[in-house]
């Protein structure tokens, strides 16, 4: 299986570099490089530029290996969102993802993030908003597949160990965002209406925000919402009460003891994460 992994990504990066315009190195990430790849999982590569091809010259080169009828989803600038840009595709019925960005983008947020700046920035695809300090958080685990300049080992070297500006911004940020709601009268009032439209979200956020005070604490970069509770309990600490009861706290019960319930256990994770803080 592995064999088989390694010869589909030699494929992919090979044409990933023809698209590039100039300097590039191509990384493997999501799930394959966090080890916690499964049957499910599709296949994750950030590619970094000094520029790219043009968006139909790309668009061919890509065709010519992607999985015809299963379509092709491309942007034209890498540095389109703030996360990047994005090329999505089929090869022999797996899903690829690409994340393309220019290396000016990634030292810019890298150095914004070493020096505790960071951005939060609404996005449909993530929960709590995109975190511009998330580029760091990458680096930090995706796994170098081409980097013929040593670009990548450069920046990997460059974010370890764990910033403690980050940390401390971090901390301020979201132990603030956390204590939004658990002591706030509109919160009290909806649990006694049992409306679970204005609780579920309350919930859900302090829950995330809480999770990134975790990982700052840890001095560990985030490395995303998804299998989150896996990454918790990789930790050296995560309250166990949050760990215990994450399933429960990812519901919205239409009952007000129930509603009650998560209101205090959000307070009891708080109450205990207060004495790292």
């Amino acid at each position: 299986m592995k064999e088989k992994l390694q010869e589909t990504i030699d494929t992919l990066v090979e044409m990933l570099r023809q698209t590039a315009e100039g300097g590039c190195s191509i990384a493997l990430a999501g799930a394959h490089a966090k080890g916690m790849a499964d049957a499910a999982s599709d296949i994750d590569l950030y590619l970094y530029v000094d520029a790219v091809k043009p968006m139909e010259e790309r668009r061919k080169i890509v065709e010519a290996l992607a999985d015809p009828d299963a379509g092709i989803w491309m942007e034209e600038n890498p540095d389109a969102k703030p996360w990047g840009g994005g090329l999505d595709f089929k090869y022999r019925g797996t899903p690829v993802e690409v994340v393309v960005r220019t290396f000016d983008m990634t030292d810019r947020r890298v150095e914004e993030a070493l020096a505790g700046h960071f951005e939060i920035i609404p996005a449909t695809w993530t929960s709590n908003g995109y975190y511009t300090f998330i580029h760091v958080c990458e680096l930090s685990f995706i796994k170098p597949v081409y980097d013929p300049e040593g670009r990548l080992a450069a920046y990997q070297k460059k974010v370890m160990p764990y910033p403690e500006a980050l940390k401390q911004s971090i901390i301020q940020t979201f132990w603030a965002r956390a204590n939004t709601w658990l002591h706030n009268f509109h919160y009290d009032s909806a649990i006694d209406r049992e409306d679970i439209w204005f609780c579920g979200p309350i919930v859900m956020h302090t829950v995330m925000d809480l999770v990134q005070v975790i990982f700052a604490v840890n001095n560990a970069y985030f490395t995303g919402d998804k299998k989150l509770v896996k990454s918790l309990q990789a930790l050296p600490y995560c309250p166990e009460v949050l760990l215990k009861n994450a399933a429960f706290l990812m519901s919205a019960p239409p009952d007000r003891i129930a509603l009650q319930q998560q209101r205090e256990l959000l307070r009891a994770v708080r109450d205990e994460l207060k004495e790292k803080v």
